[in-house]
């Protein structure tokens, strides 16, 4: 992967955790357009939290990847 694409997938992951957190406080998350409050709908906020958690994870992991590759590889 290009040095460009692991910055790319940091910032991906970092903007899906602030709006995580935002959601968390606010108890709201959005999810295509759709907006999920945590006392009406419990259930597809969790799991809507729960999706987002994991693609931030992921993009996390792939960007620290290629940031070990990049760095301490020669």
């Amino acid at each position: 992967m290009p040095p460009v694409a692991g910055l790319m997938m940091g910032g991906f992951a970092a903007f899906i955790m602030l709006t995580l957190v935002r959601a968390l406080r606010d108890g709201v998350i959005f999810c295509d357009g759709i907006d999920y409050d945590i006392h009406q709908q419990p259930t597809k906020f969790a799991s809507t939290a729960a999706l987002h958690g994991t693609g931030a994870l992921l993009f996390a992991w792939l960007a620290a990847h290629d940031l070990y590759r990049l760095v301490l590889q020669p």
